[in-house]
């Protein structure tokens, strides 16, 4: 008797075990799966974002990775989207982005996630539009699109049927990026005189 209770508790602290570590195993894997949805989600949601943005292309791709409460109080999409946007005078043709995700958590069993993102645009490349040429001209409008207003924010994402969407944003810093100077023009050096 004394051997089979020895075995049957040997076996059952065993499988305790067993059931814990799988059971870190499972959470560890989800909180994982979660995460890295939440990293790509939030690399390409916001690229788009931002292109929308600059380019003042149709927003409805934004559908993807926002929830549509968002995007209809975003004030700076409306913004870029509205006749005062900064970059409404140019047409935009390339943009560097860089977003650093600074911090990421879920619980595997909840629907909702938190992240702290820093988002810039350090170089902005576009001209002027055509029939804008003449205040480039007269000096009231510059040549080259505004810099970028980036900064670091407080990003809340909601899931729903299993899919992550940012469902809200808070700006906690502002970050804008120096002016460019301009590109000096190359002049060719005078050549030494011969000597004679």
């Amino acid at each position: 008797m004394k051997y089979i209770r020895r075995f049957m508790w040997f076996l059952s602290s065993r499988l305790v075990i067993f059931t814990l570590v799988v059971g870190i195993l499972v959470l560890v894997f989800y909180t994982c799966l979660n995460i890295s949805n939440i990293y790509i989600l939030l690399s390409d949601g916001m690229k788009a974002r931002a292109q929308v943005m600059l380019t003042r292309e149709d927003p409805e791709q934004l559908n993807n990775y926002f929830r549509a409460e968002f995007l209809t109080g975003d004030e700076a999409l409306n913004l870029a989207l509205g006749p005062s946007s900064p970059y409404v005078d140019y047409e935009i043709t390339d943009f560097e982005y860089k977003l650093s995700i600074e911090s990421v958590w879920c619980w595997p069993w909840q629907d909702t996630a938190s992240a702290t993102i820093v988002e810039r645009i350090p170089k902005i490349t576009g001209k002027v539009v055509s029939s804008r040429s003449e205040a480039v001209e007269d000096g009231s409008l510059p040549s080259t699109p505004p810099t970028w207003q980036g900064g670091r924010y407080e990003i809340t994402l909601y899931r729903s049927n299993g899919q992550w969407k940012v469902a809200g944003m808070r700006q906690t810093q502002i970050i804008v990026e120096p002016t460019p100077s301009p590109t000096p023009e190359p002049t060719a050096a005078p050549s030494p005189a011969a000597e004679g």
